[in-house]
């Protein structure tokens, strides 16, 4: 491989003149620029990163973990991160955990290993200890999407327990008695909190929550499919679903076509995750919709932030979430579970 050293021989420059050009660090004449263009053409000149970041103890890569890639919420997440940290001159390290801690600890390996300036994180359920290390040795961590509890760190979530309360209370407005929630892993903020906004909207209300409604998945379409089997062998089935996230919906949905059962004729389905697949299903699906991408971006923007002063206040930033009504979801008649009303 060519070296400084030799672009600035054929360029008949220093070393610092070939610096200044390529880091755009100082002024250089038209004539030096085109010589020293000209010399990193001929010789197939890149920088050597390694040494770079060995002088300035800056890598310019971000670690990032996501349960799986495959989720739409996830993807732009991804891309508003993405967005930033490219523009600001980083690169990404993508991993997928899976939801699962020996994946997640894998992976963190790795990236120690890379030396990356820093980390976005969405915390795989089960033992914390190796992201509460990296937090008490002050690592550049941002937590997105989920909040490890007692932590002192930069987060950005969304508020689920208002998300899961908007779709509860509109299923509920709808004349639903019996509506169940699919959630994720109980042990994770984002699961817990749902289930309070479910539960909340039935306090609201003053009506009495079925514990036997609650359905704990992991996040995967596997699990949607086996807990919906499980509500609808139910001695009184649900007539309403809240689902958590894309992947277990699409499990649901799934589970529901192979019992003959007509989603929204005779069960009613609000999804936590946005996806335009939703609007292909008819009728569309219902959402409670998350800034996805607005969070990916405040997530890197945060970490930057975090990585050029590291004695800065945490923030914890919580975005809004909305319902976005596809079709209006048709009422039942009270104290009939699964009926419709007439013409529905």
């Amino acid at each position: 491989m060519a070296t400084i050293y030799d672009v600035a021989r054929r360029a008949r420059v220093s070393t610092a003149t070939v610096s200044a050009v390529l880091n755009g660090t100082a002024y250089v004449s038209p004539e030096l620029t085109r010589r020293v263009r000209k010399a990193v053409d001929e010789l197939d000149y890149t920088i050597n990163d390694l040494a770079r970041s060995l002088q300035t103890r800056r890598t310019r890569t971000i670690g990032m973990l996501i349960p799986d890639i495959a989720g739409p919420f996830y993807a732009k997440v991804v891309r508003g991160a993405e967005d930033v940290l490219r523009r600001e001159g980083y690169s990404l390290i993508l991993g997928n955990t899976y939801n699962d801690v020996d994946e997640q600890s894998r992976y963190l390996s790795v990236f120690r290993s890379k030396q990356v300036d820093g980390l976005l994180l969405f915390v795989a359920a089960g033992d914390e200890s190796e992201v509460r290390r990296l937090v008490e040795k002050k690592r550049p961590v941002v937590f997105v999407g989920r909040t490890p509890h007692g932590f002192q760190a930069d987060s950005v979530t969304a508020d689920n327990v208002k998300g899961a309360r908007l779709a509860t209370e509109y299923l509920l407005e709808k004349g639903h008695r019996h509506v169940a929630i699919i959630t994720g892993h109980l042990s994770l903020s984002t699961s817990s909190d749902r289930v309070t906004g479910y539960r909340q909207a039935f306090r609201k209300r003053k009506l009495p929550v079925r514990e036997d409604c609650i359905a704990e998945g992991d996040w995967t379409a596997e699990s949607g499919w086996r807990e919906t089997l499980r509500l609808m062998d139910l001695e009184e089935p649900p007539t309403a679903i809240f689902v958590s996230n894309f992947l277990m919906t699409t499990g649901l949905l799934r589970a529901l076509r192979s019992r003959g059962i007509e989603c929204p004729g005779q069960v009613e389905v609000v999804s936590s995750d946005d996806s335009e697949w939703y609007d292909a299903f008819s009728p569309a699906i219902t959402t409670v919709v998350q800034p996805s991408y607005e969070m990916g971006e405040l997530a890197a923007e945060l970490l930057l932030l975090r990585i050029r002063d590291p004695r800065r206040e945490f923030e914890r930033i919580v975005l809004a979430p909305e319902l976005k009504i596809r079709a209006e979801a048709a009422p039942v008649l009270t104290g009939s579970p699964g009926s419709r009303a007439p013409g529905a």
